[in-house]
């Protein structure tokens, strides 16, 4: 599996759902804003930024959803996943790449962060890793 570290701008707020299991899951994407010099080489212009589109999981999605919000500077370190499914219009194949996250953390460089650790009540196991829902 491909390894990612990225940092940028939240596009919106995380969305939180729940699978059909109970299980969390948290989506939202990550916009990389990139500078690039100008053609004469005296200054520099906005070159197209990267989008990333991020998942997390369990209640490591609930304490995202809580903690994160549009516009927030994140750093993600993940795994990149291809999805695969037939279009049920066209029959067509179709594949869409998403970051599965391990670590979301904020940019001190722009934040002052104080930190709270999460309560877990005694009868919720930490959780396994996930090997492919949703």
């Amino acid at each position: 599996m491909s390894s990612i570290t990225f940092a940028g701008n939240l596009a919106a707020d995380p969305e939180l759902r729940f699978t059909p299991s109970g299980r969390a899951v948290a989506r939202f994407t990550v916009i990389e804003n990139r500078r690039r010099r100008t053609e004469d080489g005296q200054g520099w212009e906005d070159a197209e930024p990267n989008v990333f589109r991020v998942q997390v999981w369990g209640s490591f999605a609930e304490n995202v959803v809580e903690s994160c919000g549009k516009g927030d500077r994140v750093h993600v370190t993940g795994s990149i996943v291809t999805d695969r499914w037939m279009d049920k219009e066209t029959r067509e194949d179709r594949t869409a790449q998403h970051v599965k996250a391990d670590e979301v953390s904020f940019s001190l460089r722009y934040h002052t962060v104080r930190a709270t650790k999460a309560t877990r009540s005694n009868s919720q196991a930490p959780e396994a890793e996930d090997t492919h829902e949703g």
